[in-house]
């Protein structure tokens, strides 16, 4: 269920039986010269769609933009400010809670985010929130993922435009495979990173990664996997009424 495209009378229905809803989250940047600028939120929109479907939950509108300032120096790349960031995820808790949804589950698509997310949580749960649950998942951190990712990929996943996450948004996108020419790493730099930094460092924007390995099939397999993954943890979820 997307509450995008439903009526005001249809949630205020879906809320007399059941009080949860999928928020996926992710960013809006590169992922080197092959992969999709919208990577993050597409796959937490893929993966949110399928939990949502199996378990007939409802989904929220994808928040399309986080916490990527490092990647600045890449065209395309928007980032938030963590201040700016965290008060809206706030508010839009705030607001869908107002209605009586109790029950939130974040699906994200982007490292970057997390911290964020957990900050979040705990100012909610700090002004009294009373009855509401947070849960988060980053997707490509789930275990069963990671098993499957490193029989494709070894030790060529990295840490960004990974070929995880470049096989799902090929899926997606209907791409079975693009060629990468890798660019040895141009020396190192302490994290955290400025934009400049991670271009001088990283110049393909890859990091450690090798997306070439991507493939579209393997996007299907990630895909399932998270999705079944995600709903089972909802399933087994101990909440507080």
């Amino acid at each position: 269920m997307n509450l995008s495209t439903l009526t005001w009378t249809e949630v205020e229905s879906y809320l007399k039986t059941k009080n949860s809803l999928i928020l996926p989250i992710g960013s809006t940047e590169q992922h080197g010269p092959t992969g999709l600028l919208g990577t993050d939120h597409l796959c937490a929109e893929a993966v949110s769609a399928g939990v949502g479907a199996k378990l007939q939950m409802m989904v929220a509108p994808s928040v399309n933009y986080g916490m990527a300032s490092h990647h600045m120096a890449f065209s395309g790349s928007a980032t938030l400010r963590p201040s700016v960031y965290q008060a809206m995820l706030a508010d839009i808790f705030r607001s869908f809670y107002a209605h009586g949804f109790r029950r939130f589950y974040v699906v994200n698509g982007h490292g970057g985010n997390i911290n964020s997310v957990g900050a979040v949580f705990q100012e909610l749960k700090h002004e009294g929130m009373q009855g509401a649950s947070f849960a988060l998942y980053n997707w490509w951190k789930l275990p069963e993922v990671e098993a499957v990712s490193k029989k494709y990929y070894g030790d060529k996943d990295g840490f960004h435009a990974t070929p995880t996450e470049v096989s799902l948004t090929f899926h997606l996108a209907g791409i079975d495979h693009r060629p990468f020419e890798e660019t040895p790493q141009k020396g190192n730099a302490p994290w955290p990173m400025t934009a400049q930094e991670v271009r001088q460092v990283f110049p393909t924007g890859a990091m450690k990664s090798d997306p070439g390995l991507a493939r579209g099939e393997h996007g299907k397999v990630f895909l399932d996997l998270a999705v079944q993954s995600i709903a089972n943890a909802i399933q087994q979820a101990a909440v507080i009424e």
